[in-house]
Parts: structure tokens; sequence; C-alpha cells
């Protein structure tokens, strides 16, 4: 719905505001966006100025925080503790997680403080987590809904254009667009032939 054309030695995340903006600007409901590793949102700017979360695959360089299953998940309180924490959600700067274990479950019930801060990063913990339901269901959508324009895009050979300007790719797309209708065009109006099926007279008897 949206596009904005940058020239190649610029880093797209420099483009993700101007986009967030200019999408509101024209009264989408803007509340997540799913991007490639191209863009981050490190210090929160962007949800601070439009309320508005990113998802991205996590980054590989971000260290794993301590007592985190790499597989699940799952977020213990220390190095001794063995019980999985629930997670109660965002506060401030970070996740907030807390301790699952039941009475007498631990024997450290009660002198553990019960409660983990882990801060926000751009890794699996994101402002929305990562391995959460709610981003699974987000990338099935956007897979689901760039499908047919990537069908497009390979269709009228625009997938490996390399251009040097906004007007090069206007007429590119306009001429390629011009030409797969024209083919539509000439394969709706051709006339089919009807094969005639041939009767069988009836043996004489």
């Amino acid at each position: 719905m949206i596009s904005l054309l940058a020239p190649a030695n610029h880093h797209d995340s420099h483009f993700l505001s101007p986009l967030v903006r200019l999408g509101k600007a024209i009264g989408l409901d803007l509340k997540l966006i799913t991007a490639d590793e191209a863009y981050h949102d490190k210090d929160g700017s962007l949800y601070e100025q439009s309320g508005v979360h990113l998802v991205k695959p996590p980054d590989s360089k971000v260290c794993f925080p301590d007592n985190v299953d790499r597989d699940t998940l799952q977020v213990t309180f220390d190095d001794l503790c063995d019980v999985p924490m629930n997670y109660i959600g965002i506060e401030e700067q970070g996740h907030e997680f807390k301790c699952a274990a039941q009475p007498g479950q631990c024997p450290r019930f009660e002198l553990c403080a019960k409660f983990r801060h882990i801060d926000f990063d751009n890794g699996y913990f994101q402002r929305i987590l990562y391995g959460s339901d709610a981003v699974s269901k987000a990338l099935e959508i956007r897979k689901n809904g760039e499908r047919p324009f990537n069908l497009l895009k390979k269709r009228e050979g625009l997938e490996q254009v390399r251009v040097r300007s906004h007007h090069g790719v206007v007429v590119r797309t306009t001429f390629t667009t011009m030409a797969t209708l024209l083919l539509e065009l000439a394969g709706t109006r051709r006339t089919k032939k009807v094969k005639q099926k041939q009767q069988k007279l009836p043996l004489a008897s």
C-alpha cells in the first residue's frame, strides 16, 4: 500500500519511522509491524512516538540472557532454580517474570525474591516476545498477505530489477504491467477450437 524508494547507500532502518508516520497520516490503524533484520527499534523510539510495535527476526549478535532455555525460552530465576517462571508482562523497559513454584516445591521459596526482570533487546526479548503466539500469528498473516505480491513481482520480472532512480522503477513497472495485460487479453480473446465428439452409429442388427 505504501512504498518509499531509497538509495542503496542508506540503511533501510532510517526509513521505518517515516513509513509509519506516512501510514498513520493516510488513516491506517497501525499497531504492529513485522520486518526483516534490516529494521530495528533498539531504543524504543518508534514505539514511544507512534505506539507501534516492531517484530523482527532475533539478531544473532545479541547475547542470550542467563538462565533462559534457548529452545523453549523458559525463564528460571538463577542457576540453582529449575522451576520455570510465569510471564507477567511488560514493565518499563523490560519483561517481568514471576516464580511459579508452589509452597513446598522449592527449598528456597521463603528466601527467593520470586520476580525477575529481563531488559528489552534486539534478540528474542523484544518488546513483544519473539516466540509468543501473537508473533507467530502476525508472521503467518504477513506470509499469506505478501504471497500474491511476490507472485506478481516474479511474473513481471521485477524481482531482480536494478535501476538507479524512482523514474526507472516506474517505467520498468509500467511496461512490464502493460506487456502482462496484453498477454492476458490475447489469451482471453483467442478462439478456442472445440473438438466435436464423433457419434458412434448403432450397429445394424
